[in-house]
């Protein structure tokens, strides 16, 4: 098998295929509303921007449990330490916001966690300065 680099990584597990058959149809089913019936359905990717970066990621927010393993990701994603929720426990220098099925942009965490992953089209890190006016609770 080939080999990548120093680290002994195999090839083909750095390499993606295109999104197959199964990919589409969990699209389509998840844009239907229809309920999931195979693991590819349970994937709901989400394109995530931060202030001040030039680049998007793609989290996959099924992937996670809870809202605070998603803040950890998200912090070793764009390699810093100053993603926070906004939830009075902390002052952090960035907050996560998200866009809903209606088109509104509201705080990660105001919602349980399984009406997020339902709801959530894409992701924004913005100072928190910003994300205040958003607040539930402001």
């Amino acid at each position: 098998m080939a080999r990548y680099g120093d680290d002994g990584v195999d090839l083909t597990e750095l390499t993606l295929g295109p999104p197959g058959v199964n990919a589409r149809k969990a699209r389509r089913a998840r844009k239907n509303g229809q309920p999931s019936s195979s693991s590819a359905m349970m994937q709901a990717f989400v394109k995530v921007s931060m202030d001040g970066t030039p680049y998007l990621r793609k989290v996959d927010v099924a992937a996670y449990d809870d809202y605070g393993e998603l803040v950890e990701a998200l912090n070793e994603l764009f390699c810093c330490c100053s993603i926070g929720l906004m939830d009075g426990y902390g002052e952090w220098e960035h907050a996560v916001v998200y866009e809903d099925g209606d088109g509104d942009w509201m705080l990660v965490g105001d919602v349980p966690w399984e009406m997020f992953v339902s709801s959530c089209k894409r992701m924004r890190v913005m100072r928190s300065c910003e994300a205040r006016g958003l607040s539930s609770n402001a």
